[in-house]
């Protein structure tokens, strides 16, 4: 119900303060992975293709990983609430770990992708039941403080991911990227296993909505294909799009049929009528659609228009992740101090927008570090808002709510993210080409061949190649150009990059300023609670957990 409270369930009476912090830690460990193993295949892939070949399969080494995991997500968060949440956090970390040990065994390409699917399977899993765990651990005043960690966790590991990859493919070897899960995915296994108990709610297994969990899934599968397809390989007007996105929406429609009658649906439809519920949900989903999906974009611009290299490029955002963590921390205490968001989320929210007005503003040749200041902003404002989302979430729900409120808005939450960026890159696209074409000097036009136009035209990262550059410079050159005219032709490839770029931030603000009116309709819920003493029952139910580990 609408602004009803989430206390501290049994499981929080049951840790000692010790046990709470092991699990924690244990729980951090497995976010540090996930996040660890999502950048750090970016340095090692050219050496992985080197040795496995099968470039065209290349796409398949992402997409498989973010269609198993999202699959998980939504039906995981559903299941832990029927069935305690120990068993499905120890089965996520186990099938990671295997997929892991695939991978890194991995003799072709093909083996490599069916193990990054099952990685997938794990790491959604896991990402299911993470903060679901925390809110059977703390009450949701205790939450604003400590989701801060697991904020920080993540962000180091995404930050040390290419760095890492790097290291390991210099030295022991790619596949290396992989093994280095396991030693620490053990040591996460061996305390969850020995301080998470089962607190279990009664479920059968003739309760699950098996149908709606087969239309979920077929339907989430049908709609990110398109959407990848779409972007990477067949366009959006394609006859293999539309059928996908056909085939989603109606399997979507059916899907919601289905949980309006079945009493245990895997997305309860009574979440849709709590306000709060709703009104985050929207905030999460512009933010993930709108605001983050933008700044991908980001390092194209700082590369192309200011000449960044990719190193420079990294450090210029690497504030933004100093920035998110340090405001994370300081919110939550506040928060933690004063029991109230709204104004954390308003604040948030204005901050990113105006970082993405301020980088709407840039154009080619500017400072590289206003780059980096506008992205401390960012930061700052994604860590005002970010924790805090999940938080009021799971203190707007009952407690047996919990894990499919969480895991449902995280499943919106990467959709969303994923047509954000396939949406961004349309609008990317489209405006720099529209831009390198109308603005084309016409003494460059004239002189300059059909197939020199179309490659400038369609690869806005041409001067990222310097080999491709090369040739297509002596090209240009053998048809009667010289190097100034193709230095000027540059030159427009560059302002279009940046103006692209303006269009993208542009639409970026106007989300802000649509978040920020989002935020002022919140309404302030209690999130204070205490630990419930722990009852004979839950004494009892204490010593048959302690017996069962």
């Amino acid at each position: 119900m609408a602004g009803s409270v989430s206390s501290e369930p049994a499981l929080g009476a049951l840790l000692s303060e010790r046990e709470k912090m092991l699990l924690l830690f244990s729980l951090s460990l497995c976010m540090f992975l996930s996040s660890l193993d999502g950048s750090i295949l970016s340095t090692a892939l050219p050496t992985i293709l080197s040795d496995l070949g099968g470039f065209q399969l290349l796409s398949w080494v992402f997409t498989l990983y973010l269609l198993t995991s999202t699959v998980a997500v939504p039906i995981v968060g559903k299941l832990s609430d029927m069935f305690g949440r120990r068993p499905f956090v120890i089965a996520g970390v186990i099938i990671f770990l295997v997929g892991s040990l695939g991978c890194g065994l991995a003799p072709s390409m093909l083996s490599l992708i069916i193990a990054r699917g099952i990685q997938g399977i794990g790491g959604g899993i896991v990402l299911a039941c993470v903060l679901v765990v925390m809110a059977d651990m703390y009450t949701p005043i205790e939450r604003a403080k400590y989701v801060g960690y697991i904020l920080a966790i993540i962000t180091a590991g995404t930050l040390l991911g290419p760095i890492v990859g790097g290291i390991l493919t210099d030295g022991p070897g790619w596949r290396w990227c992989f093994f280095i899960n396991l030693p620490i995915g053990a040591i996460s296994l061996a305390f969850i296993w020995s301080t998470l108990p089962n607190t279990k709610q009664g479920g059968r297994i003739a309760d699950i909505d098996f149908i709606g969990a087969t239309l979920l899934t077929v339907a989430t599968v049908a709609g990110l294909l398109a959407i990848a397809w779409a972007y990477e390989s067949y366009g959006w007007q394609s006859a293999i799009t539309l059928g996908l996105l056909l085939t989603a929406v109606v399997l979507l429609a059916l899907f919601v049929v289905q949980e309006r009658r079945h009493p245990n649906a895997v997305i309860p439809m009574s979440l849709f009528r709590n306000r709060m519920y709703v009104l985050t949900g929207f905030i999460a989903l512009l933010s993930s659609a709108v605001l983050f999906s933008a700044v991908q974009f980001l390092p194209t611009f700082i590369q192309t228009s200011l000449g960044a290299s990719a190193k420079v490029s990294g450090i210029i955002f690497t504030p933004q992740a100093i920035g998110m963590v340090v405001m994370s921390f300081i919110g939550g205490r506040a928060v933690a101090r004063t029991g109230r968001f709204k104004y954390q989320i308003v604040i948030g929210s204005a901050l990113s927008g105006l970082a993405a007005f301020l980088l709407q503003m840039m154009g080619v040749g500017d400072p590289r570090w206003h780059v980096a200041v506008y992205m401390v902003i960012f930061g700052m404002g994604s860590g005002l808002v970010t924790p805090l989302i999940n938080v009021i979430v799971q203190a707007c729900v009952e407690q047996e709510m919990t894990g499919v409120a969480t895991s449902s808005q995280m499943y919106f939450r990467q959709i969303a993210q994923v047509l954000g960026v396939a949406l961004f890159g349309v609008l990317f696209t489209t405006s720099y080409s529209s831009a390198f074409s109308e603005n084309l000097d016409e003494n460059v036009r004239t002189v300059m061949p059909a197939a020199v136009y179309e490659t400038l035209e369609d690869d806005a990262t041409l001067v990222l190649d310097p080999q491709r550059l090369a040739r297509t410079q002596e090209e240009f050159i053998a048809a009667g150009g010289s190097v100034a005219l193709f230095e000027r032709a540059l030159g427009t490839q560059r302002e279009a990059v940046a103006f692209a770029n303006q269009r993208l931030f542009l639409l970026s603000g106007i989300g802000g300023v649509i978040l920020v009116v989002l935020s002022l309709a919140l309404t302030e819920i209690p999130l204070r609670g205490r630990s419930p003493t722990p009852s004979t029952a839950d004494n009892e139910q204490a010593e048959g957990v302690s017996a069962s580990r």
